[in-house]
């Protein structure tokens, strides 16, 4: 199966990349910069912007699945590993990132969607974040949480939620995967995930579950089809 990662440089892009070479999957990475890709056996890396529709058509040519890591900078939470100074840091970058997201998934999930379209391929999944659930599954702690932090990343909400639409609307095969906060940790084979799954929206999960996780709606969950998943712990 080739899978075709969109944003593969990134925080859970970079790890579903590496999670489905391991498996043996042929892998198109796409991506701005190929030069910050590391050669690999079976990776194929091709140029591709998302807010240019012509390169997204090109790059996922001859793609079975296609999953998408685009959005803001990655979550953060102290405690990854970095100093005290380089965590300030990071954490400034991603509430920036939040705070002003643009619109990358808004314009650039669309030019995606058309581009599966022209290349006949049906499976594409989207990360997405947990905030952009109502709460109703959740526990009523986790619910306010979720209601704040909608609050808190109104334009990073808006963002996002205008790309889910578009991917319901689409009529593609589609999964969208509502993640938690994420962080730089050990991946481990425990979390949550599945629709309406009860997760806790603040309990940082590792980018490795999330990117299993993802792994998994492309290529083997078919009763995930057409569903929102929570992932979380």
């Amino acid at each position: 199966m080739n899978i075709a990662i969109i944003g593969a440089t990134g925080g859970t892009g970079s790890r579903v990349l590496a999670q489905a070479l391991a498996s043996g999957h042929r892998v198109t990475a796409v991506v701005r910069r190929p030069e910050a890709v590391s050669p690999a056996q079976g990776l194929t890396v091709r140029q591709g912007n998302v807010f240019d529709k012509s390169s997204m058509v090109k790059a996922l040519a001859g793609s079975d699945v296609v999953i998408s890591c685009i959005g803001p900078s990655s979550n953060f939470t102290v405690g990854d590993g970095a100093g005290g100074l380089a965590n300030l840091k990071a954490a400034q970058k991603v509430m920036a990132a939040n705070f002003s997201p643009g619109t990358v998934m808004s314009e650039g999930i669309p030019n995606i969607i058309a581009a599966c379209k022209h290349n006949g391929v049906q499976r594409l999944v989207m990360q997405s974040g947990i905030n952009l659930s109502d709460g109703s599954e959740l526990s009523v702690p986790d619910r306010w949480a979720v209601r704040l932090m909608r609050r808190i990343f109104r334009k990073a909400i808006t963002d996002k939620a205008a790309a889910e639409d578009a991917l319901m609307r689409s009529g593609l095969d589609w999964v969208i995967l509502r993640a938690s906060v994420l962080q730089y940790a050990e991946g481990t084979s425990k979390y949550t995930a599945g629709p309406l799954a009860r997760i806790h929206p603040l309990q940082a999960l590792p980018f490795a579950n999330c990117a299993d996780c993802l792994l998994r709606a492309g290529i083997s969950e078919p009763a995930w089809s057409r569903k929102i998943i929570n992932v979380g712990r």
